[in-house]
């Protein structure tokens, strides 16, 4: 380059003043324009850049306060079922264990039969609650992230509730209508189920903000995330530990100490 710049030096010495001048001219012109165009087109890259990644970035953020949204709602419709069903229950329960109070000692058949027969019909009032409350049970889960302890948290609650529901109808298949532990064992998880959730919906709704905030950082987050192969996850699926028991009452503990 040097070489190139002290020849072209000599070829314009050589040339009459007027003209030499007039080839520097144009020379300066040239390169000026052609740095200013440079520019220009790196000007332009970024502009067109930053407007990507904020594009980028407000589709995310749209798909994340969805989730966020759609998350809520079912949760919301899940523990309101889950306290329905407990409340149908305990009237079922309420009126067997008043026919065996009242009319046990005067014929104990007869309050046998007539609470089966109550149970039944209550078994068939409750097949499309008892079927939203599994639907709803599983559009959550499948939402939740198991590497995550509060979401592990929140599942535990949520598969508690189901058990809870299974031992209300197996109570009262055996004729137990005495279980005012297991109704405040009910609330008891409808309460830890709903802090998990709000702790979750805030958490998220922070992670939304920074997204949004910081969208360069979320598309360098997103293309530094590795997409497992098929043996990786097969591999974690069968070495993967199991969720902590839905009875832990150790692990819903430390969870919600450090929420």
């Amino acid at each position: 380059m040097h070489d190139f710049l002290m020849s072209l030096w000599e070829l314009i010495a050589d040339l009459p003043v007027s003209l030499g001048w007039a080839v520097i001219g144009g020379f300066v012109t040239a390169i000026v324009g052609a740095m200013v165009s440079l520019w220009n087109t790196r000007r332009t890259l970024a502009v067109q850049r930053l407007a990507n990644t904020r594009s980028v970035s407000t589709f995310i953020a749209d798909k994340r306060q969805k989730w966020i949204d759609d998350l809520r709602s079912d949760i919301a419709k899940y523990l309101s079922l889950s306290l329905e069903t407990a409340e149908a229950w305990k009237q079922l329960y309420w009126k067997c264990g008043d026919r065996h109070d009242r009319y046990w000692g005067q014929d104990p058949q007869a309050v046998v039969d007539e609470c089966e027969a109550l149970r039944i019909v209550f078994l068939k009032d409750n097949t499309t609650r008892a079927s939203e409350h599994h639907q709803l049970y599983m559009r959550v889960v499948l939402r939740l992230n198991d590497d995550e302890k509060l979401h592990q948290a929140l599942t535990i609650s949520l598969r508690q509730l189901r058990t809870n529901m299974d031992d209300l109808a197996a109570a009262a298949l055996r004729g137990n209508y005495a279980n005012q532990p297991l109704f405040e064992a009910i609330q008891a998880t409808l309460n830890d189920a709903e802090f998990f959730t709000k702790a979750i919906l805030k958490e998220e709704w922070q992670r939304l903000k920074r997204e949004v905030a910081e969208p360069n950082r979320l598309i360098k987050d997103i293309l530094n995330i590795k997409v497992p192969s098929n043996a990786a996850l097969r591999d974690s699926q069968s070495s993967a530990p199991g969720i902590a028991s839905a009875l832990s009452s150790e692990t819903l503990s430390s969870v919600k100490a450090s929420a």
